[in-house]
């Protein structure tokens, strides 16, 4: 199978491009230099010169290589979480490939092929949804008669230099979960290039710092334990006396966490999430969610381990991908609910084993009183 390549992206990312591509008879068509019009919609192609656009440029001769193509890759920057215009522009200009006529198309009514069925991919640099990247190569897959070769975000070190980490708990590092959970995040980090930095805001001696860092900064990730459904008040607090404006554009992502299992119990604040980096001059780069966080820093150092290895793999993910927001992340959370039966026999298993673990804990702090106790009725 012929598979043709076309890279807006210059000769920078060729080495990396055949890593990534496994077929034997691969064309890699640098159109960084080429003269290319974007699609004006006149139907020409269609209705006047049926398979030749109305524009003399470059694309041409693309169009020559794409009908002896099998698979098409495009290589692109991103823009506002999708395909930057040159991207975008290549399969724009890809009508003279279909006729105008309609008919159906694994139930899809789409234009009908003038030639044969192409497969799309779509290898990305920046910031961009996987998943949405995903849905729009198998959407074009099909106006195209194909299927869908996926979408790979490209590894672009050298734009993540710098990453400003903010642990927003308000509890102090030492007996801290999520510093915990940082460090082990950071983990992942080693050998990508990254640098970091760490602010607590537990500390207010700290807070003139994390807003310098924040402002002057490209990549920031706060992480904080979820309270009370939401953001803890102090991490509110310290965001409210940041400046409505920032110095330079920056990408926010976040690292929710908290005690119990399930997805479901981090959702709204998940959705106060997704709206807070526009509000703070910032885009936004997902959120890491992940439960079970309850009393890390009181358990065995083997345990504790155990808990946080798991973050030090999405460390890694993110020095690959820039963000949080690949299917790998959102799959980080676990099971959304557990289902009825797993409910009931954590009820009369678990359940009970972990109430006389609070009790002994509880304990252990010199507490004499019952936990259920009503000190004011």
């Amino acid at each position: 199978m012929k598979t043709l390549v076309l890279n807006t992206l210059g000769n920078d990312y060729t080495e990396q491009i055949k890593t990534l591509i496994k077929e034997k008879e691969v064309e890699i068509v640098d159109t960084s230099g080429m003269k290319i019009a974007h699609c004006m919609g006149c139907n020409q192609c269609w209705l006047k010169t049926p398979g030749i656009c109305a524009y003399k440029d470059d694309y041409e001769i693309i169009l020559k290589k794409l009908v002896q193509a099998d698979n098409l890759w495009i290589v692109s920057d991103t823009r506002f979480g999708f395909l930057d215009y040159k991207g975008k522009r290549l399969m724009d200009r890809i009508m003279p490939m279909l006729n105008m006529t309609i008919g159906f198309r694994d139930g899809w009514m789409r234009h009908e092929l003038r030639y044969h069925p192409l497969n799309i991919g779509l290898l990305y640099k920046g910031d961009a949804d996987q998943m949405m990247m995903e849905d729009w190569c198998k959407r074009t897959a099909v106006n195209i008669g194909g299927q869908s070769l996926g979408a790979i975000a490209l590894q672009v070190k050298s734009e993540f230099y710098h990453l400003v980490i903010i642990n927003g708990s308000p509890r102090v590092a030492k007996f801290s979960n999520t510093d915990k959970i940082i460090h082990s995040f950071v983990k992942g980090l080693e050998g990508t290039g990254i640098t970091w930095e760490l602010h607590n805001l537990s500390n207010r001696k700290e807070w003139d710092a994390a807003r310098e860092a924040f402002l002057s900064h490209e990549r920031i990730l706060i992480a904080f334990p979820l309270y009370v459904e939401c953001i803890p008040s102090l991490m509110l607090e310290f965001l409210e006396s940041l400046p409505s404006e920032r110095r330079q554009p920056a990408q926010l992502s976040f690292l929710l966490h908290g005690g119990m299992d399930e997805g479901f119990e981090f959702r709204f604040c998940e959705r106060i999430l997704q709206g807070l980096p526009a509000q703070l001059g910032c885009r936004f780069g997902g959120t890491l969610i992940h439960g079970g966080s309850f009393g890390i820093r009181t358990r065995e150092d083997a345990v504790k381990a155990k808990i946080v290895a798991p973050y030090e793999k999405m460390g890694r993910l993110f020095a690959q991908n820039g963000n949080f927001l690949t299917p790998e992340a959102k799959k980080f959370t676990g099971p959304e609910q557990y289902p009825w039966m797993a409910r009931k026999m954590v009820s009369l298993l678990f359940l009970k084993k972990v109430n006389k673990g609070f009790e002994d804990f509880a304990k252990s702090w010199g507490c004499t009183r019952p936990l259920d106790d009503k000190p004011y009725s």
